[in-house]
């Protein structure tokens, strides 16, 4: 009998260390783009990323020295995202593709 619960709660300890150790979440170092002009400033990048925005319709809000609220309305949907950036990449939470491209080419 024993050896019937021991082996349950080594089993039970296995499963639990295995499941912990398999799920990772994702990495925030993972980044939607990167700068390469050379000698920007955190605030040149920052007026960079609000004039690009503005100019193709979204709506640009200062969150933080290192963070912007992006938005874009229409009568069919709404997006929304949050743009964080340092002087070398940037990074939209959550994804969008269009707004990602478009910061892609004003900053490279």
């Amino acid at each position: 009998m024993k050896k019937v619960i021991l082996g349950m709660v080594l089993s039970l300890s296995s499963l639990l260390v295995f499941t912990s150790c398999t799920t990772s979440p994702s990495s925030p170092e993972d980044k939607s783009g990167y700068i390469t002009l050379q000698n920007l400033s955190q605030k040149s990048v920052q007026d960079i990323i609000l004039k690009t925005g503005q100019n193709n319709g979204w709506i640009m809000t200062k969150f933080k020295n290192n963070a912007i609220i992006a938005e874009k309305i229409s009568k069919e949907n709404s997006l929304s995202t949050t743009i964080t950036f340092d002087k070398s990449s940037f990074n939209l939470s959550p994804e969008n593709n269009e707004l990602r491209d478009i910061l892609n080419n004003a900053l490279n």
